[in-house]
């Protein structure tokens, strides 16, 4: 078996001090950079949780690692298409030719993946088979709730502590270290986890038992689907009644209208600079992905016997509008689809 290859660099320590620098150019305190840094040291110190392997390297986990590495974690990384690997060499991660090269000696195991089949596949046949159980388990990926629990369950037999910690806050909170963290399991754990989340994201919440980080990023993002697609349909009205986009934000954001869907990701152009609606609808969180998370919630609603009829109806939009082709743009833009429907009707170019 070959070993990772290796990239010579500075003793950790020294990698905290340009994380820090690079807070501050980011406009935030000078204050919160030094907080980051102190907080950093001490729990590497504490916890002596430095060697880190990451499984999955893609739009969320090439990020993530990169924040640990700058924070100065030895982080071992593997994925299954190794050009991203050699996307992430420059910044001091070592590219590993397998799942068991890179869980060697860790000390955590993050997994960012697209399914709990991939999810199911990295623990049952790799972690458990070959991976330490000294070593912490950190699941990220966002899975049905019953495979969650499944492999909380399993892994736990096989003597593994585990985190299952799905995140929002897109790819552009993971590059900047922002992420939110749901985090199932033991509260233990998750203080001796912290010592990453506090490098990736901004916001650590502990939601119970295994799984429940699960349970609490399906219900958000249900929430959020929903959401937008009432926040389309205002629009859509508002435009119909002869009021301008201008004016209803205006109103919205100051009553009991207001919410993320319209705050940040407003679906018309112009109105938020921001928001994917002002760029093209390149996916801050595509509508593939807005698919994937109603499913998974409206899968947990039929196992527990719950109809949930304006989520079924929200993910109905959204399908019809991945029919039509647009998989890949911000879910937001199902706004576009809706505005053509009224065009028709009206007879507007």
């Amino acid at each position: 078996m070959g070993h990772c290859d290796k990239n010579q660099s500075q003793p950790w320590l020294f990698h905290l001090l340009p994380a820090a620098s690079i807070n501050i150019d980011g406009n935030q305190s000078g204050f919160y950079a030094l907080e980051r840094f102190i907080q950093t040291f001490l729990a590497l110190h504490k916890y002596k949780m430095k060697n880190i392997a990451i499984i999955g390297t893609g739009n969320m986990g090439a990020p993530m690692s990169v924040n640990l590495s700058e924070a100065g974690f030895t982080v071992n990384a593997y994925d299954l298409v190794t050009e991203k690997l050699d996307a992430l060499t420059p910044h001091g991660i070592n590219k590993c030719s397998s799942h068991e090269e890179a869980i060697r000696n860790a000390d955590i195991i993050l997994t960012m993946l697209p399914s709990g089949d991939e999810v199911k596949d990295v623990y049952y046949r790799h972690v458990s088979q070959s991976g330490d159980t000294k070593s912490l388990l950190v699941d990220s990926s966002t899975i049905d709730l019953m495979d969650a629990k499944e492999i909380h369950s399993a892994m736990k037999a096989k003597g593994f502590s585990m985190l299952d910690a799905p995140v929002s806050g897109g790819t552009i909170g993971a590059a900047n270290g922002a992420l939110t963290f749901m985090v199932g399991g033991d509260p233990n754990d998750m203080k001796d986890a912290s010592v990453i989340f506090d490098v990736m994201g901004k916001t650590t919440i502990h939601c119970g038992l295994g799984g429940m980080g699960q349970a609490a990023k399906m219900c958000n993002n249900m929430m959020l689907g929903i959401q937008m697609a009432s926040v389309a349909e205002g629009f859509k009205l508002a435009q119909h009644c002869g009021l301008s986009d201008e004016k209803l934000f205006d109103v919205a954001t100051q009553s009991s209208g207001n919410c993320f869907s319209l705050t940040t990701f407003c679906p018309i152009p112009g109105i938020v600079a921001t928001s994917p609606s002002s760029n093209g609808y390149q996916p801050g969180f595509s509508t593939e992905l807005m698919l994937k998370d109603m499913g998974l919630a409206l899968n947990a609603a039929n196992n527990a016997g719950l109809k949930l009829q304006t989520a079924i109806t929200a993910k109905e939009i959204y399908q019809a509008f991945s029919d039509q082709g647009n998989d890949h743009k911000d879910f937001s833009a199902i706004f576009t689809s809706l505005q053509s429907s009224l065009n028709a009707r009206t007879g507007e170019e």
